[in-house]
């Protein structure tokens, strides 16, 4: 049975996450082995946001207040949509990425975890505006507006 959706997906906006995600802002991060779902939210985690599919394990998480996405969800993770997308997956993946890293500590550690969840969200950002057609250019998709 197909998902019905709240809103149009030209009604979303995307103006805050596209400026997040292009100034390297740290996006909260919670990946669930169990299920194996993927949640990637800017800004703040208790604040009620709604989930847009955009295709079968793809979805949008926007504020129903203001249209806003502020997110992404993704269902089957590792079972089904990283093999679909290889850069997403280079950006997961810790070794053979051509990137050396040497961890000395707990800092060196925090420092290459935040470095990898700015790849990791802008990776993301581009596997969606290719679903959604905007040929890479978030802020050009004619599927979202900006405001």
């Amino acid at each position: 049975m197909a998902q019905e959706r709240l809103v149009d997906t030209s009604s979303l906006k995307t103006k805050r996450i596209a400026k997040y995600i292009e100034e390297g802002q740290l996006p909260f991060m919670r990946y669930d082995e169990f299920s194996d779902n993927l949640m990637l939210v800017f800004g703040p985690t208790n604040v009620e946001t709604v989930v847009h599919y955009i295709e079968k394990n793809m979805a949008l998480l926007y504020r129903p207040d203001t249209l806003e996405v502020v997110g992404f969800q993704v269902e089957a993770f590792r079972k089904c949509f990283m093999e679909k997308y290889s850069t997403l997956e280079k950006a997961w993946r810790l070794t053979d990425t051509g990137v050396q890293v040497q961890l000395n500590n707990v800092g060196d550690m925090m420092i290459t975890l935040e470095e990898r969840k700015r790849t990791f969200a802008r990776e993301l950002k581009s596997i969606t505006d290719h679903i959604l057609g905007g040929g890479g250019k978030w802020n050009m998709s004619e599927h979202l507006v900006l405001a």
